[in-house]
C-alpha cells in the first residue's frame, strides 16, 4: 500500500510541474522530459484502467505543454493527478 501512496504523491508533484509549466514559472525541458516518460511508462505498466489511460494522456500533454500547447486541459489533468493520491490515501485510511 506504500508504494500507491507514492506513485499518488509523485503523481500530484507532476501535476504541480505541470501546471508550474503551463504559467511559465518552469522551463527545464528535462524535468518535463523525465516527469512525461514517467506518466506514460506508468500508465503503459498499469494498464487497463482509465486512470492508467489519463496518465498516457498527461504524459503525452505534458510535452505539447514544453512545445507551446496551452489551453484549459492542464488543470484537468493535475486535478486527475491530485485525485489519485487522495484515493490513495483513503484507501489506506490516513484520508
Amino acid at each position: 500500500m506504500f508504494m500507491f501512496i507514492f506513485l499518488g504523491l509523485v503523481d500530484t508533484i507532476i501535476g504541480a510541474l505541470m501546471i508550474a509549466t503551463h504559467l511559465g514559472l518552469l522551463h527545464e525541458w528535462r524535468l518535463a522530459t523525465m516527469s512525461a516518460v514517467y506518466l506514460v511508462g506508468k500508465g503503459v505498466i498499469f494498464r487497463g484502467s482509465f486512470l492508467s489511460l489519463m496518465d498516457v494522456f498527461a504524459g503525452i500533454y505534458f510535452i505539447l505543454i514544453m512545445l507551446g500547447v496551452r489551453t484549459i486541459l492542464v488543470y484537468a489533468f493535475a486535478l486527475v493527478l491530485a485525485y489519485k493520491l487522495i484515493t490513495s490515501l483513503i484507501m489506506r485510511g490516513l484520508g
